[in-house]
């Protein structure tokens, strides 16, 4: 992926939420909280960031997952990696 582009992370993303939560995708959206609204506990969270390292090489650390705190958040860091990966 040479740009980022938001809604094809979004549309990789949503799925994989859906599956981790049990929730169908299409009330998944940008601004709920992993915690409240999604109930994504630590292993969760480890679990979605695992799935998304498959396609995208992305791997951040357990302080930064655990800081995360919107699916929004979840998808500005995988498009800050990517930025990244694109500059290198």
């Amino acid at each position: 992926m040479s740009t980022v582009d938001t809604d094809e992370l979004r549309a990789y993303l949503y799925p994989i939420l859906a599956e981790v939560t049990g929730l169908p995708v299409k009330s998944i959206g940008g601004g709920l909280l992993l915690d409240e609204d999604l109930s994504l506990d630590s292993l969760k969270r480890i679990e979605l960031v695992a799935r998304v390292s498959d396609t995208y090489e992305f791997d951040p650390d357990v302080d930064t997952i655990m800081e995360l705190r919107t699916v929004d958040d979840v998808i500005r860091l995988m498009e800050e990696h990517l930025r990244r990966r694109g500059s290198e």
